[in-house]
């Protein structure tokens, strides 16, 4: 629902071609431009925002201008989510795009490999530590001739 408000002076409006006081704006044609719109919240919307940006204030009427604030928070809620999705979901497609890079994979496994070869190499050392470098068996001496 489209409305032609005008403001004319501080308490003259023109809605629809018809000059209006702003007591009359806010009360009388208020209620039936509310009542036109039945349960239909978007269109009560609709009408809020246009009395709002004319200067008009809607909030005479509380159930109908609750309902339109629910609405709005809801709206607000839900572009909300909608944003941080897409931030979420941009953020995954850029760190998928890194993890198919071929440079990147091969770095990976270079350092994995590099870290494995430096866990081995620390366990070699305290096995041969620990067995006296593979003659661990009594009764031999360093040069594996028997005492």
């Amino acid at each position: 629902m489209k409305l032609n408000i005008v403001r004319l002076s501080e308490t003259k409006f023109e809605v629809q071609g018809q000059e209006v006081t702003k007591d009359f704006a806010e009360g009388v044609m208020l209620s039936g431009l509310f009542a036109s719109c039945g349960r239909n919240v978007d269109r009560m919307t609709e009408v809020c925002d246009q009395y709002e940006a004319a200067g008009l204030s809607p909030k005479g009427f509380a159930d109908e201008y609750r309902k339109v604030s629910l609405h709005r928070a809801e709206i607000a809620r839900e572009e909300d989510k909608r944003r941080q999705d897409a931030e979420f979901f941009a953020e995954r497609n850029r760190q998928m795009a890194e993890a198919r890079d071929p440079l990147v994979i091969a770095r990976k496994k270079a350092e994995r490999e590099a870290k494995e070869a430096k866990i081995r190499a620390h366990g070699n050392a305290i096995r041969a530590a620990r067995s006296g470098g593979g003659r661990a068996l009594m009764g031999y001496d360093e040069n594996d001739t028997w005492v």
